[in-house]
């Protein structure tokens, strides 16, 4: 087996609802441009709504974001969680209605302005809801970046290299920010700028496992399998039960012919979500090793 097979196989790790690829992080001042919260009870509905989720319990997940937003309206951290499970369970419409109402009761609010924005379905819609959230607040990161994923999500790349830069002028220490502008080299298939970005985020974020799955596709890219694989198994490491990890891990063991390894990971993966799309292939890919 070549490296273009798992060149091919790859699936991008932007491949996320687009309204989740542009929120992960934490800060704090003004009007809160801070994903967290500094409210302990916020912060533990908010860890029981993620609880939640992981049990498929919807409906009560979004009662907890919600309590958490009510006792902190400044955690866009659980803003982003409520509107994606609310999406999830068909109330897409009903989160663009609310966020529209918080923006016409204070309209000079980025941050309001901002999640109005984000809960919208229109790429271009948004990225005018991102703008005015940086007129009311020149320093808002958040929106410069998220111009940025859109920008990259349209395919646009030079102009998400460049949102991307001006958001790393605001925030230097924006591991976010370096991920997403690595993730556009890689889609470029500039790896060696791509590699160096990523590389930047881990060193100010080295608990986040979908930056080190997009190292190890590029280390795959560049043929560095042993580089490739350290860095999937780091994010195993950090996130076990994300299934994605180990279909990479088999197919750069297999690449290796490192047939043992390549079964474990393969069957770890079906094991962890058994009705992936890639779940064929996988099982195409273990009855072939097996011969």
């Amino acid at each position: 087996m070549d490296c273009n097979r798992l060149k091919k196989s790859k699936v991008s790790l932007v491949v996320l609802p687009v309204l989740a690829i542009f929120a992960t992080t934490t800060w704090c001042w003004g009007e809160s441009r801070q994903l967290s919260s500094d409210n302990p009870l916020a912060v533990r509905l908010y860890e029981e709504g993620l609880r939640l989720v992981d049990e498929e319990k919807l409906p009560t997940a979004i009662e907890k974001f919600s309590q958490a937003i009510s006792l902190d309206p400044g955690f866009l951290r659980a803003h982003f969680r409520y509107m994606d499970v609310m999406r999830v369970v068909g109330r897409g419409e009903e989160i663009i209605e609310e966020y529209r109402r918080k923006v016409e009761q204070n309209p000079q609010s980025a941050v309001e302005i901002y999640l109005y924005g984000r809960a919208l379905d229109s790429l271009d819609q948004k990225r005018r809801q991102y703008r005015a959230a940086l007129e009311a607040d020149p320093g808002f990161y958040w929106a410069q970046y998220s111009i940025g994923g859109i920008y990259l999500v349209q395919q646009r790349y030079d102009e998400a290299i460049i949102a991307l830069n001006k958001t790393l002028e605001m925030n230097p220490k924006m591991a976010e920010a370096f991920h997403l502008l690595g993730t556009v080299y890689l889609k470029k298939g500039m790896l060696i700028q791509a590699r160096e970005q990523f590389e930047e985020a881990i060193n100010i974020d080295s608990k986040n496992h979908l930056i080190y799955l997009s190292l190890g596709q590029v280390y795959s890219q560049l043929e560095k399998l042993e580089s490739a694989e350290k860095a999937f198994r780091q994010a195993a490491a950090l996130a076990p039960k994300y299934a994605m990890t180990y279909y990479y891990i088999g197919l750069v063991c297999e690449m290796q012919n490192r047939t043992e390894q390549a079964l474990v990971a393969y069957e770890t993966f079906l094991r962890l979500d058994p009705d992936h799309e890639l779940a064929s292939a996988v099982n195409k890919n273990i009855k072939k090793l097996r011969k």
